[in-house]
C-alpha cells in the first residue's frame, strides 16, 4: 500500500478570510466565538500582525487549574481577556510552504490548526482536516 501527501502548497487548501481576535477580547467573547465558529483556535492580531493564538484548550484552562495544579494554572483562573490566555511561540508556515511540511509540524507538536503568515501578514489558517483532504492511499 502506498501512502502520500499531494504535492500541493499551503495556499491551495488553507482557508482564508480568517475570524481573528485582538488582545483585548474578553472571556465571554471568546467563549461565545469558539461556539459560534466552532473553530480550535484563533489567530490573536494587533496592528495587522499575528502576536499570538488561543484556542479552546486556552479557554478552559481560564475555567479549571486542571488535576496538577500550579501557581500558573492558577493564575490562568483570573484570566480576563485573550492577551491572558494566548500561546505567543506560534509555529506557523508561509503560502508557498509544502502541504508536507504544514504536517510535519501538526504531528511534531500536536496542533490542530496554524496561522499561514506571510511578510508578518496573516494570510490564512490550516487545518487537519485541510490536509487529510490531501492524504492519498494507493
Amino acid at each position: 500500500m502506498n501512502r502520500q501527501i499531494e504535492r500541493k502548497k499551503v495556499k491551495d487548501v488553507m482557508t482564508t478570510g480568517v475570524i481573528t481576535v485582538s488582545p483585548e477580547t474578553d472571556i465571554r467573547t471568546l467563549k461565545e466565538m469558539f461556539e459560534r465558529y466552532d473553530f480550535n483556535s484563533f489567530p490573536v492580531v494587533k496592528d495587522g500582525k499575528v502576536v499570538g493564538i488561543v484556542s479552546k484548550l486556552d479557554l478552559l484552562k481560564a475555567f479549571t487549574a486542571g488535576l496538577n495544579v500550579s501557581l500558573g494554572r492558577m493564575l490562568k483562573l483570573y484570566s480576563k481577556s485573550a492577551s491572558d490566555i494566548m500561546h505567543t511561540a506560534i509555529i506557523s508556515v508561509g503560502p508557498e510552504d509544502d502541504v508536507s511540511t504544514a504536517a510535519d509540524y501538526m504531528v511534531e507538536y500536536q496542533i490542530r490548526s496554524m496561522p499561514v503568515i506571510e511578510k508578518g501578514k496573516l494570510k490564512g489558517m490550516i487545518s487537519r482536516e485541510d490536509i487529510i483532504r490531501c492524504l492519498r492511499i494507493e
